[in-house]
């Protein structure tokens, strides 16, 4: 833990005119955004990814975290916990009021019964996850050694005297087993750590606190799970003392760990060689903290996580340095804005695409350089993804090489596979990834060669390669077997089937508040289908991160598989749709149960507003056009400020959205279909989105519409100019 904070600046790219001093000002402002954001690499850097050489599983190791939660665990919600698709998480109430059995006169009182009640409520709420992660109970923070201590301290077994000691480990032991709850014992945090523990690593007294603790949890509980020593950094002699010690006295834990590894692969293979030296049998690694405090950021929070998926760790933690010990922010991974709502970072984002490293690891080589990657390949989900990041901050050209493409014909439909690079910037708050280039690679392509603009330092990138489709796939609710899409569920969901008026017969439902389920897909867009009932409760409902929509499922009159709720159209790629339960319901409604259906997800084609064949804008006068901007679709802004300049476009289609930049020199336009009654939109915006959707047409007739966009040259009050400027728009067949 440190009282460390990091900030990182950055510049706004403004659309303004006119078209000559644009374009002189967008060169200006791109060159200072990458030039004020990191040092630029000296070479280009080549990053190759053989999707035909695989070996071991994506286990998801490294999105874990300490602390980071509420002191209920009712925080984050699950719409944003759940989407990162966590595999562990570690607490035990640090610096809670009170001071734990320290605070308490060594026995359980008040502070101590306030630090047990915090970590059953978070390991009882990370439960109901669908990624049911593992929960480390830190044993140290209930005794109270959080560094705010006394100096009079007892320690355990003091004088070699451990009864209360002893006494302790009983009482925790015993408030677990009668909360019912599943927890793995993390006995000491950072016994090296004179902070944590006064009496000196390795030596006998600590060996008596461990051997004891150890020999009472499995006395109480045979299958309980231990996890130690937790020294504060990865040291082999730390570790072959805390080995030879524990094999000595039978104490061995179940996972063994250290925190804070620069490099976890080789640390993880010095550690294994040790074991096995020792004549150890083999036992599963964890890192349950990693990430030091300036290197909080999006671009070397992805270097660590590619590090971490080769090194063949069981699990590892996000550490805490800003906010310790029970803000929902996992850490700046989260953050308020200015109504007080946490939302995601570009750290949450790499978070969430790191869960989207599925199936089995493809072999990545650097070259040496700074840039790493993970990929995974997933035929059962048909993709293939590649998660980037960088450990220096660079910035410049890299080239992402993809060989083996004949290994996986199952990526490519008759008409390609579609390729979509997305930036994720370092930016607190993100609203979304940049979608900065997007390709439909031809079948029997064997190898593909991507150019990566790196525009500023801590960036990371993320890569999905899946079968370019349109239209709509629909898929039944309790299809659960990882696929292309498919529902996942936490604890307290069931299943019935046979019943007659629901999508292949069947029903997932909860009644339980707080229960979740994750919806994954790879589409544009999903509609969600439920049963509307008069017994039936409240859902809460988010699609990657944004805040929960309430949707009541009461009705007077059953309707068992309609559509109750619709996401906005999203950039393409892979995407999670988190469903909880809620504790409230209509007045109206007889109980609080939800069942879900079916869902319909939707696969649009992407146009670039500055394409000139096929579909495409046609432009009037008073447009122009600028490219080199980092932040938008294929890095091009088609742009007017000048009122009555339209722009035309002639679609296929049942649905059209419409991307433009939203920022604080943005004007209102009007956009109609088909010459109908204009709707006006209003592109300002306090902070800059460049790529997201501003507008989206209502479901259209199956046919050839006409898209018109106008600008109207006036502004919101709040906005500096009146300037449009388009991106791209998504066509929904």
């Amino acid at each position: 833990m440190s009282s460390t904070r990091r900030s990182v600046g950055g510049r706004r790219i403004h659309l303004r005119a006119p078209a000559l001093v644009l374009i002189a000002a967008f060169s200006a402002l791109i060159s200072g955004v990458v030039a004020s954001a990191g040092p630029a690499s000296a070479t280009a850097e080549t990053v190759t990814v053989n999707l035909a050489s695989t070996s071991g599983t994506a286990t998801g190791a490294g999105s874990g975290f300490l602390y980071g939660l509420s002191q209920t665990g009712t925080a984050p919600t699950p719409g944003l916990l759940a989407a990162l698709d966590p595999t562990s998480d570690r607490g035990g109430g640090a610096r809670l009021s009170g001071d734990g059995w320290i605070g308490d006169g060594y026995t359980a009182g008040a502070g101590f019964n306030a630090r047990m009640t915090m970590s059953i409520d978070q390991a009882e709420q990370t439960a109901l996850l669908p990624s049911h992660p593992t929960y480390d109970l830190l044993v140290s923070d209930l005794f109270g050694a959080d560094t705010t201590e006394p100096s009079n301290t007892v320690w355990p077994c003091t004088s070699g005297n451990c009864s209360n000691w002893i006494s302790f480990i009983d009482t925790v032991v015993g408030d677990v087993q009668a909360a019912g709850v599943s927890v793995r014992y993390d006995i000491w945090n950072e016994p090296d750590n004179n902070s944590f523990w006064g009496p000196g690593y390795g030596g006998t007294q600590y060996f008596a606190m461990w051997n004891s603790a150890v020999n009472e949890i499995r006395r109480l509980v045979p299958s309980a799970t231990i996890v130690g020593p937790s020294v504060s950094n990865y040291n082999t002699n730390y570790l072959n003392t805390f080995l030879t010690g524990a094999k000595s006295a039978g104490t061995l834990p179940n996972v063994l760990n250290w925190h804070f590894s620069g490099t976890p692969v080789a640390d993880a293979q010095t550690t294994n060689n040790l074991v096995s030296s020792l004549g150890i049998s083999p036992i599963p690694l964890s890192m349950n903290e990693y990430l030091n405090s300036g290197s909080q950021n999006a671009g070397q929070e992805a270097w660590n996580l590619t590090q971490i998926a080769k090194s063949g760790l069981s699990s590892a933690s996000h550490a805490i340095w800003n906010n310790c010990c029970n803000v929902p922010s996992l850490d700046g991974t989260l953050v308020q804005n200015s109504a007080g709502t946490y939302v995601p970072t570009g750290q949450w984002w790499v978070y969430k695409d790191y869960g989207d490293i599925t199936g089995n690891l493809a072999a990545v080589t650097n070259g040496g350089g700074t840039t790493d990657a993970v990929a995974g390949v997933d035929q059962a989900r048909g993709r293939a993804t590649i998660l980037l990041g960088d450990s220096a901050g660079n910035t410049g050209t890299v080239s992402l090489a993809i060989n083996g493409l004949s290994s996986t014909p199952w990526l490519f439909s008759s008409s390609g596979m579609q390729l979509s690079v997305q930036r994720i910037p370092d930016q607190n708050p993100l609203a979304q990834p940049i979608v900065v280039s997007s390709q439909i690679v031809a079948p029997g392509t064997t190898s593909v060669s991507v150019p990566i603009n790196w525009v500023a330092a801590n960036d990371a990138y993320f890569v999905t390669m899946t079968p370019f489709t349109t239209g709509v796939t629909t898929i039944d609710g309790a299809l659960t077997s990882p696929a292309p899409n498919y529902f996942q569920y936490g604890s307290n969901w069931g299943e019935t089937s046979g019943v007659s008026d629901m999508y292949d017969g069947t029903a997932n439902w909860s009644f339980t508040p707080g229960s979740t389920a994750v919806l994954h897909f790879t589409g544009n867009q999903v509609a969600l289908h439920a049963v509307k009932d008069v017994d039936q409760g409240e859902m809460n409902i988010s699609v990657d991160g944004s805040a929960p929509v309430t949707v009541d499922d009461y009705a007077s009159t059953r309707n068992a598989s309609g559509v109750v709720w619709t996401s906005p159209v999203l950039d393409p790629g892979t995407h999670i749709v988190t469903i909880t339960v809620d504790s409230t319901k209509d007045s109206a409604s007889s109980g609080y149960n939800i069942a879900l259906d079916s869902a319909d997800v939707y696969s649009a084609t992407r146009i670039d507003a500055n394409a000139t064949t096929g579909t495409h804008f046609v432009y009037g006068s008073g447009w122009g056009e600028t490219g080199g901007v980092s932040d938008m679709y294929d890095g091009t802004a088609n742009w007017s400020y000048t009122a009555g300049s339209t722009a035309t476009m002639s679609f296929t289609g049942t649905k059209i959205a419409l991307h433009a930049v939203k920022d604080v020199d943005q004007g209102y336009i009007t956009v109609s279909i088909d010459g109908g009654t204009p709707t006006t939109v209003d592109d300002y915006a306090a902070t800059r989105v460049a790529s997201g959707v501003v507008w989206t047409s209502p479901t259209l007739t199956a046919g050839t519409h006409t898209l018109t966009v106008v600008a109207t040259g006036t502004h919101d009050s709040s906005s500096s100019g009146s300037n449009i400027a388009l991106d791209s728009v998504d066509i929904l067949p």
